[in-house]
């Protein structure tokens, strides 16, 4: 792992004190890396197919996925942002497609504690810095 991407983790982890776990996924498709606390590997297909699925007008796409064995609802699926909420109080994930619409990602677990959309600019933000290093 290149240590710029290293650094952009940390960044992110400093700025936004609400994610709580994150995992880069290249391009095509395998984990680049993950912090130590949040381990997506069981669950990298199932993700792969909600990152490389392109809605058309009107379509919803997958309504769910598990992280883990927590089962998150999917609430928002747009190219420049996968939301899904855990109903049960157990958290929250954002994805950020890389680049915007592409099949690279940046992956957070975000604080149950907060709205997904409080933390949803920084990690946006953070997944445009990594655009030219997955």
């Amino acid at each position: 792992m290149s240590s710029n991407i290293e650094t952009i983790i940390n960044e992110l982890l400093n700025e936004e004190p609400n994610v709580f776990g994150i995992a880069i996924i290249s391009k095509s498709g395998s984990i680049i890396t993950q912090t130590e606390n949040w381990d997506i590997s069981g669950d990298l297909e199932t993700i792969n197919t909600l990152l490389n699925t392109k809605l058309g007008l009107g379509q919803k796409g997958m309504t769910s996925l598990s992280i883990q064995g927590i089962k998150y609802m999917i609430v928002e699926n747009t190219e420049e942002r996968k939301i899904g909420t855990n109903i049960t109080g157990k958290g929250h994930i954002i994805i950020a497609p890389i680049p915007i619409g592409g099949t690279g990602a940046l992956m957070c677990y975000i604080n149950p504690q907060i709205t997904p959309r409080d933390a949803l600019f920084a990690v946006q933000n953070y997944a445009l810095k990594l655009q030219d290093l997955i």
